[in-house]
């Protein structure tokens, strides 16, 4: 993560093929209880303010548009 481009390992494609063909044989992670109130919950906390910044902006436009300039 904190390395150069030039100083990061890069995977083979034996490597990466060895990591799919694992994954498609294993079985699927099941879910605990109380784990999807709690990505739901993390979704909204990530995805509100950009929501909330973005209707704003759409609002304060629509303000100045019809209300401000239009009169």
């Amino acid at each position: 993560m904190f390395l150069r481009k030039d100083q990061k390992r890069r995977r083979t494609r034996a490597e990466a093929t060895e990591i799919i063909e694992k994954s498609l044989t294993e079985d699927p992670i099941e879910l605990e209880k109380g784990d999807l109130p709690a990505i739901i919950l993390a979704a909204i906390i990530v995805f509100m303010p950009f929501i909330l910044a973005f209707g704003g902006a759409l609002l304060l436009l629509w303000w100045l548009i019809f209300y401000v300039v239009g009169g």
